[in-house]
């Protein structure tokens, strides 16, 4: 089915993978949400929970799929849980093609895949039409003009699609898609997980702790092969953003600032 899910992610930005999440491993997760999860604040997913929630990093059925996108070089950036209360980007679609200084991005070249951050949603629970949803443009994600305003609306967008999961579904998507939450009166109960991916060479959030950097890598094959180590204190504020910073896209001031 890979060529399949290829094509499909390819035309419309998102594809589906049913059942992606075998019976076991999804009433383990369904049980830790009910008994540790249940009407406190969203989390973000800790993976000494458990098996089950360390299962979710590499799930065969999802990173199969990721792996042929990102040609295995790509890493987990950050993972978190959303129930009914998750709606994103105040209740707006948001994103759109080719925001590549953001990290965000898709387009194809000689039948490869160049993709940015990609994200994946959990179905831990049904996700139906009574219940607050993931909706999207299809084929937004390769478009060549910006977004009109009116294409940022939930009601009364002629192209807007509504995608309703299965427990168990995953549904992958381009973050390039031009996306949100469909917010629906009185949601019923909402349980999912969202992983998002990068490419192994960024980070797309900034990381919680890193140190300086202290020394830049040193050059192969060069005379001396030692990290050159440096002191920052010396360094002006440009200079720290562009030798001490570590790689990430949202968030990173533009240098100079």
């Amino acid at each position: 089915m890979s060529h399949e899910y290829v094509y499909q992610f390819d035309v419309n930005g998102y594809v589906i993978i049913p059942a992606a999440i075998p019976q076991p491993h999804l009433q383990g997760l369904q049980n830790y949400w009910s008994e540790n999860l249940t009407g406190l604040q969203l989390h973000d997913v800790n993976f000494d929970w458990g098996d089950d929630w360390r299962g979710l990093i590499d799930l065969e059925s999802v990173y199969s799929f990721l792996d042929i996108v990102y040609r295995s070089k790509f890493r987990l950036d950050h993972m978190f849980c959303a129930d009914e209360r998750f709606v994103s980007s105040g209740g707006q679609l948001h994103h759109q093609a080719d925001m590549f200084d953001e990290g965000i991005f898709y387009w194809v070249r000689n039948r490869r895949i160049h993709s940015g951050l990609v994200a994946v949603q959990f179905a831990l629970s049904d996700i139906t039409e009574t219940t607050n949803h993931f909706c999207c443009i299809p084929g937004s994600h390769r478009a060549n003009f910006p977004v009109p305003d009116r294409y940022r609306n939930l009601s009364d967008n002629m192209l807007l699609r509504h995608v309703f999961l299965n427990a168990g579904d995953a549904v992958i998507f381009s973050e390039a898609l031009v996306h949100g939450t469909f917010k629906v009166a009185n949601s019923g109960p909402r349980r999912s997980v969202f992983a998002r991916c990068m490419n192994n060479h960024s980070y797309f959030r900034r990381p919680p702790t890193h140190r300086e950097i202290v020394s830049l890598p040193p050059t192969p094959n060069h005379s001396s092969s030692r990290a050159q180590v440096f002191s920052t204190n010396g360094l002006t504020t440009r200079q720290r953003q562009l030798v001490v910073e570590p790689a990430y896209a949202r968030g990173h001031a533009p240098v100079g600032s």
